[in-house]
């Protein structure tokens, strides 16, 4: 609060520049502008960050100025529509300042306005018993998008439950551990049962015998390795002599898979294609999907993908004896040798036994338990690596080994989940940059579980990575590696990530050298944030982190890594 108030002692003095800062500090803290006025609607207090809102000078803010002027100020500055209640008919300054004024004296009213760059400010204005009002005026853009966001969510749920309920051949879907969570209209009457029958259950609750094993055997083998399957079989409802053709496809990503079947009537290709079988290689094609054609007696063989990882050699690393019992089974199956180590020690041991007669381990697989040291000594020799929980195991085990192992030959991996199309043309790299270090991204992160989240994300995503444990390590491998991007917590030891990025910023030859630098904050303080740009940071993002909102700020700064990772 600025000025002095005609008349006011040395003590009144400091007890109102003592309640300023204590009302600095809350306007702060909530993050919201703040004016205090009194039962002479004169002016008490109005906070810094009321410029953020309203076209007001610091003039007009002063203590003492009265309620009106501040008004017509804000109304002279062009800040009428900012703060009109909405409701009102005044065409002239005069009529506007009357209608304001009268609504500052209602005991309670809230209204929310957008203004021209489409930034949404809450008001809120209260009247107390002893004639004191307080304005307090708030930004909700971000609310506003989320509400907005949460809009067309609820629309396209609506959509999509509209369109699955009236296709005309029955569908049912089910989660991850294999619940029926969606059923339609056709299926309910095909089946004969009420939707709140078969919701929340699993298929034993529909069907029965050697037809409900079937299902589940198909079901679960999709979920597994994200291959869709169709089998062929004869449902209870069919008429005579007819069988129907059942199709299962996985949707949705890691973790948040689901699995959609549905039912139609079988053609003769079909039939033909299935009774074939082998001559066919298993497979049935339509226009828009390859189905592996499942027979009925042996629904969930592994022939093709047996065929290709045979001999592959594998390395678990767990001490947990259902996780190396889980992934020892999948493995297996799919035609891999396996041992198991329980310790960083015993694995760089084994692997050091293995480099020296010349066995080549393909993958490893190790438990997000173990001590990272297990991560780090598969990174350096170069293995590659799945990282999973016990959970993952049940559901993504099988279809992350294909994955992986597929890519390392140079072939094309397994069915993706999710697809889309893109218009954006990679940008052309610099030919001065090799290729190696083109395609790298370093991370700066001390916090041992955060390193196993930022490998996770990276090598999903398809990037080669290197991570840095405090911010002098960072600055050398970037002078060492030349990465296209870094990601720099700022949080580190030693030099933390706003002096690394200055470092790094300091360092640079040249417009061809300026690496992008994004910065990973805990919480989205704007202070943080300016910190951030100032130090020479490019963007921020968030943790907990996600590998959506990793991908969006890669492809935002250096679109060529998408090149780089699909090829």
């Amino acid at each position: 609060m600025s000025g002095r108030n005609a008349g006011m002692s040395g003590g009144e003095e400091r007890a109102a520049t003592l309640q300023a800062g204590m009302l600095d500090a809350v306007s702060d803290a909530i993050g919201a502008a703040l004016i205090v006025y009194d039962r002479n609607d004169q002016l008490v207090y109005v906070s810094r960050t009321v410029g953020n809102y309203l076209p007001v000078t610091s003039q007009v803010t002063r203590p003492g100025t009265r309620l009106r002027d501040f008004l017509g100020a804000v109304y002279d500055g062009g800040g009428r529509d900012r703060m009109s209640a909405g409701e009102g008919s005044a065409t002239t300054r005069e009529e506007w300042i009357a209608e304001q004024i009268s609504v500052h004296w209602r005991e309670r009213f809230d209204t929310q306005r957008r203004d021209a760059r489409n930034r949404w400010a809450r008001f809120s204005k209260r009247r107390l018993s002893s004639g004191y009002g307080i304005c307090i005026i708030s930004d909700i853009s971000d609310q506003k998008k989320r509400e907005e966001q949460w809009r067309a969510d609820v629309e396209r749920v609506q959509l999509t439950e509209e369109i699955l309920d009236n296709l005309p051949h029955p569908v049912f879907v089910q989660d991850r551990n294999l619940c029926v969570v969606a059923v339609n209209k056709s299926f309910c009457a095909r089946m004969n049962a009420g939707a709140d029958v078969v919701l929340g259950g699993l298929l034993d609750g529909v069907f029965s015998g050697d037809l409900c094993a079937k299902l589940n055997r198909a079901t679960r083998h999709v979920l597994e390795t994200g291959v869709p399957a169709a089998i062929l079989t004869e449902l209870p409802s069919d008429p005579a002599g007819e069988r129907t053709v059942v199709r299962s496809q996985r949707v949705g990503k890691p973790g948040r898979y689901f699995i959609v079947t549905s039912f139609e009537a079988a053609s003769s290709q079909f039939a033909t294609d299935t009774a074939e079988g082998a001559s066919h290689d298993d497979a049935f094609s339509t226009s828009s999907t390859s189905y592996q054609v499942l027979p009925e007696d042996e629904c969930l063989r592994f022939e093709a993908e047996a065929a290709k990882l045979a001999g592959r050699k594998a390395l678990i690393v767990t001490m947990d004896l259902d996780f190396e019992a889980k992934s020892l089974k999948t493995l297996q199956r799919l035609g891999i040798d396996v041992c198991c180590v329980r310790n960083p020690t015993e694995e760089d041991a084994f692997l050091t036994v293995a480099r020296s007669v010349g066995v080549t381990i393909d993958l490893m697989v190790v438990d997000t338990q173990m001590d990272v040291k297990c991560l780090e000594l598969a990174l350096e020799e170069g293995i590659s690596t799945i990282a999973l929980d016990g959970f993952q195991l049940d559901t993504e085990l099988a279809f992350l080994v294909l994955n992986k192992l597929a890519a390392k030959d140079g072939k094309q991996a397994a069915v993706a989940d999710d697809w889309e199309i893109t218009t954006t043309e990679a940008e052309p790299l610099a030919p001065s940059v090799p290729s190696r270090e083109r395609s790298l991204v370093l991370v700066a992160e001390d916090n041992e579980i955060n390193q196993i989240v930022f490998s996770q994300i990276l090598e999903g995503l398809g990037h080669s990575y290197r991570i840095a444990r405090d911010g002098a390590e960072a600055v050398r491998l970037w002078q060492e590696l030349k990465p296209a991007v870094v990601l720099m917590d700022i949080t580190l030891p030693a030099m933390n990530g706003f002096e690394a990025c200055r470092k790094i910023r300091e360092l640079a030859q040249g417009p061809a050298d300026v690496t992008p630098v994004i910065g990973v904050l805990v919480q989205a303080f704007d202070r943080d944030r300016e910190e951030c740009l100032a130090a020479g940071m490019n963007d921020v993002i968030l943790k907990p982190l996600s590998p959506d909102a990793v991908d969006a700020v890669l492809k935002r700064h250096v679109p060529a890594l998408q090149a780089v990772a699909a090829g």
